[in-house]
């Protein structure tokens, strides 16, 4: 992903503060959260879609932050995913509930939290990309910073400006590029590549000005890490979001 903003600080042992600060912005911008496992035979095609996507964002400058959560209700398959959580599987819960959907499945891509479609349907992500960057944000980062010191975890550090009020903010700690021989399962004998796999996932309420510090694990190398943070609203929809990419 194209870092849209500006470094304060560039990188340097023991301590590195890495972010931004800027007058608010209204510029559009789009958050897609795959739900995907190692242990889906089904999977590896819309891995691939999220790649593509970035890639693109990339050269395109378009603002588009793709974050991927492994689920871990396929482990039973044979293969255990290094990369899952059941908190993720929880996470894609609570949208399949407030979107009203039978269950949950993989792959799904939801974009801006407001809509979801099978997650290697290049069509689809396409018609919901264009609506995001189409649609003015309502909550936008002031700051975004992200301290490391002393090789403890990433201290994150926000300020927002906008209609935040009973809303939420996620942190996603992710890292850009994983490889991943798999030995077993529908994939066994397959290498899988990955792009911001999300390692950690912090929620809280949103507030004008705040802080979240993650866990001491797992936490990915310092040149392979990005965060995201981004706003939901009660009804899930993601209405700003912003990143910090260390290198």
């Amino acid at each position: 992903m194209k870092n849209k903003v500006l470094a304060l600080f560039t990188l340097a042992l023991p301590i590195a503060i890495i972010g931004f600060s800027s007058s608010p912005q209204v510029e559009p911008v789009a958050v897609i959260e795959l739900f995907t496992s190692q242990g889906c035979s089904s999977c590896p095609p819309a891995d691939r879609l999220l790649s593509k996507t970035i890639s693109n964002a990339n050269k395109e400058g378009k603002i588009i932050f793709a974050l991927s959560f492994h689920v871990d209700y396929w482990n039973r398959l044979g293969w255990a995913d290094p990369f899952s959580d059941k908190k993720y599987s929880q996470r894609q819960s609570e949208y399949a509930s407030a979107m009203q959907l039978n269950s949950v499945y993989t792959p799904q891509m939801i974009v801006n939290g407001s809509t979801e479609f099978v997650g290697s349907s290049e069509k689809e992500l396409e018609d919901a990309l264009n609506k995001s960057l189409n649609t003015k944000p309502t909550v936008t980062f002031k700051t975004l910073t992200a301290t490391i010191q002393n090789g403890n975890p990433p201290h994150v550090k926000y300020e927002l400006d906008g209609n935040f009020s009973e809303c939420k903010i996620n942190f996603a700690l992710a890292s850009l590029n994983e490889t991943t021989s798999v030995k077993r399962g529908e994939n066994g004998g397959h290498i899988l590549k990955s792009e911001n796999v999300v390692r950690q996932f912090i929620s809280i309420p949103a507030t004008a000005t705040g802080e979240i510090k993650f866990e001491t694990t797992p936490v990915p190398a310092s040149n392979n890490m990005v965060i995201v943070g981004y706003v939901q609203s009660n009804d899930l929809k993601i209405i700003g979001a912003a990143m910090v990419e260390i290198k």
